[in-house]
């Protein structure tokens, strides 16, 4: 029993329960996979259980196949392991070993791809491929079954009422092909327990039963369960074991449902439960936030992390200016571990892809390599290359490859049959612009589909040229192309949102650029090109910092964690603040972030953000007020300089010997003061408390220049205009000229009509 005597008490009392049901709460970082294979192994070596009574599932092949090297060290590589593996590979064993108590043959496995070319096939069979999208479809299908509910009444309630003939005919199709679909493959296999031979031989046979990250189920696996483990309501099992954690389930767009880790004790009467919270992972302050957090949450059973690790000033939360200053700050904090070879350590988080952009523009124009984790380059984004694919057709007329992206997306009509005419008379006239070709089509045939297909495209173009602003270019384009529409049509709503988001910064980018100097198509498309071969270069090094949504975090942990953006309606997203269950979900997923962290944990906030190119105001997260004031300092960096920034970083980061920060040496803003409009005018002492941390020894880099009362990135506001950035000042005989970007523009303006803040 060797190997349980590395196991913490609560630990050893999950893995030697061997009898009756058991839930295991395992939190964040609390050595659940240990306990796992520790009681696996317990099972094989001391209770002599045969590797073929066991069965444990999992949710990824990456889990499975750690498990089982981990069981095969503990009891013997020479030892038969029992089967540990998926739901659907244990499933597809099944139905393959069961295949004569079947009545339709089961010869293959649909994969996404298969899946959408049936349903496309059928939308465009019958004519509604105008009205419902093969992947939205697709996803509300998958939705319906995983649901376990009353399909026929679904169906019937569905917004579309065309829905329930695609779904017959999907159906239908799958049955002719004698294929399956991934979650056909649990569905049918909870159809053979209706078959009294097949359940007794599944009882007799499997007599411990193990789930990992339960909070991560959904009905129809919290289904399949029981019928593996229950007879008439009592258990047949030796034991069942449910290994998870309420507050970390932030799947429910996948199906997953939280409710399933509270059934679990109603289903399995008389259910032992069982806490591990001692965390290997975090210093406790971390662990104290993440507690204090997930304490507001209600859907949960309430358990407390604690570490042997301890230490202060682990934590801080900063309010910046804007997108831009976060950013700044990141790659400044990304910059100094960089030069220790310690880029790797770091994590920033957001809760969005969209949030990506300013911070990827930040680190590249620092030089500092870094990599995305579950996700895509900014500007290599499939929303994102098809509005740049109409700008470089608009600069560059004779851009083939821009045209073949552009000519049909949106789709309008045009088929493979135009798209291979158009390209063809092409290669016949190589010296004309894309334009001359729609018009050459249009004078062989202006009536019908394809000639309509061809004027939209043409019309897009309209009155614009490569001196256009970028700004307005690509909102022309998304609106004459109703861009965003053909996004909500194709994509199931939450990825819908998430590519609409990406397309609302890829306009916040082009704004930006046009308040920094870049007034034309032209000069923006160079500026894309030039941090994409930046990329380029840099993809192969190491030492990356990595930048990943909260969702990607999860199973992950760093020595230094950020998590971006806690503004409302942005964490938590517009979409959960009306709905307690969402609301809920996004907490979890704070929480989830906070728990990455070993040894640091920052969070940062802005006082402002650019949405649909506009500037407007932020207010705080709710989370912020549920961050425990006493072991989280809040600093308003606004209006600090570069200098004061690193010093601050690398005080935090242990890279200086200066005595510890404490809130009183910056400026403080309270939690109330949500935006710019409540944010007080700095007083005198906050001055010279921030000369006293310059002058502590940590950095003693000149201060940027100033003019009089006027620096630049400075917050102003004026009468009419409101709240603004300054972004150029200019001396004028005795006047000072501030160059300001509002909500409404950039505006010149003589300082006289300007407060600064």
């Amino acid at each position: 029993m060797d190997f349980l005597t590395h196991l913490n008490a609560a630990q050893r009392e999950a893995a030697t329960h061997t009898s009756g049901s058991l839930l295991i709460i395992a939190g964040a970082g609390s050595g659940k996979t240990r306990v796992i294979t520790a009681r696996i192994a317990h099972l094989l070596r001391d209770n002599n259980v045969p590797a073929s009574a066991i069965v444990a599932l999992t949710f990824t092949n990456k889990a499975a196949n750690e498990m089982k090297e981990r069981i095969a060290t503990l009891v013997g590589h020479e030892q038969p392991l029992p089967f540990v593996g998926t739901f659907h590979a244990y499933c597809v064993r099944l139905l393959k070993q069961f295949a004569n108590l079947r009545a339709t043959p089961f010869n293959g496995i649909l994969d996404t791809d298969d899946q959408h070319k049936i349903i496309k096939s059928i939308l465009q069979k019958h004519g509604l491929h105008k009205q419902l999208n093969a992947t939205a479809v697709a996803h509300q299908i998958s939705h319906i079954k995983n649901s376990n509910g009353d399909r026929n009444r679904i169906l019937q309630e569905h917004s579309n009422p065309l829905f329930a003939q695609v779904y017959s005919a999907y159906e239908q199709e799958k049955k002719l092909s004698h294929c399956l679909d991934f979650d056909d493959l649990l569905l049918e296999t909870l159809t053979l327990f209706n078959n009294s031979v097949f359940m007794q031989q599944m009882h007799a046979r499997v007599r411990h039963i193990l789930i990992d990250e339960y909070q991560d189920t959904n009905l129809v696996q919290h289904e399949f369960l029981k019928k593996m483990s229950l007879e008439n309501s009592t258990l047949s099992a030796d034991s069942v074991c449910a290994v998870g954690d309420e507050d970390q389930s932030i799947y429910s767009w996948r199906g997953a449902t939280v409710t399933n880790m509270r059934n679990f004790t109603i289903d399995f009467p008389q259910t032992q439960i069982v806490k591990i919270e001692q965390n290997y992972r975090s210093a406790q302050q971390i662990l104290d936030v993440a507690n204090a957090v997930i304490h507001h949450n209600k859907q949960r059973t309430p358990k407390k992390l604690w570490s042997e690790k301890k230490g202060n000033n682990r934590v801080y939360l900063v309010t910046c200016n804007s997108e831009y200053q976060e950013a700044d700050l990141l790659a400044q904090l990304a910059q100094m571990l960089q030069e220790r070879n310690q880029a790797d350590t770091v994590a920033f988080l957001y809760r969005t892809h969209a949030q990506s952009r300013t911070i990827e523009e930040a680190l590249v124009k620092q030089a500092i390599p870094y990599r995305i984790i579950g996700g895509t380059q900014f500007y290599e984004r499939m929303e994102v290359r098809d509005l740049l694919a109409y700008l470089k057709l608009i600069v560059n007329p004779f851009d083939r490859v821009s045209c073949a992206r552009a000519l049909n997306t949106p789709t309008r009509g045009l088929g493979a049959k135009a798209e291979e005419d158009f390209f063809a008379q092409w290669d016949a006239y190589p010296d004309q612009t894309f334009r001359d070709i729609v018009n050459m089509q249009l004078q062989v045939n202006n009536t019908g589909a394809r000639a309509q297909g061809l004027t939209q495209f043409a019309h897009v173009f309209t009155e614009l040229t490569s001196a256009t602003g970028p700004a307005h270019a690509i909102s022309t384009v998304i609106q004459k192309t109703g861009y965003l529409t053909y996004l909500k049509n194709s994509y199931e709503k939450d990825e819908a949102a998430e590519r609409c988001a990406n397309v609302d910064e890829l306009v916040n980018a082009a704004v930006h650029a046009e308040s920094i100097g870049m007034e034309n198509i032209s000069v923006f498309l160079e500026s894309v090109a030039l941090m994409q071969e930046q990329l380029t270069k840099q993809h192969d090094t190491g030492n990356c910092v990595l930048l990943m949504t909260l969702h990607a975090a999860k199973g992950l942990e760093f020595d230094t964690v950020v998590l971006a953006g806690l503004e409302e309606g942005v964490l938590p997203t517009s979409r959960a603040t009306h709905d307690p269950e969402s609301l809920e979900e996004e907490r979890r997923l704070l929480y989830v972030g906070i728990t990455r962290a070993r040894e640091r944990l920052l969070f940062t906030r802005t006082r402002t953000r650019h949405t649909y190119g506009r500037l407007t105001d932020q207010v705080a997260s709710r989370f912020t007020k549920e961050l425990p004031e006493a072991l989280v300092p809040i600093h308003d960096v606004a209006m600090w300089r570069t200098p004061m920034i690193r010093a601050f970083l690398a005080q935090w980061l242990g890279f200086t010997t200066a005595s510890p920060i404490t809130p009183s040496q910056f400026v403080h803003t309270p939690f109330s003061q949500t935006t710019f409009a409540k944010t007080q005018k700095p007083r005198p002492q906050n001055m010279h408390r921030d000369k006293a941390f310059l002058n502590q020894g940590i950095d003693h880099a000149p201060a940027e220049p100033t003019h009089g009362a006027w620096r630049l990135h400075q917050p102003v506001k004026h009468a009419n205009f409101g709240i603004g950035i300054v972004k150029e000042i200019e001396q004028k005989d005795s006047q000072t000229v501030i160059t300001a970007q509002f909500r409404t523009g950039t505006k010149k303006i003589v300082s006289d009509f300007l407060t600064p803040l």
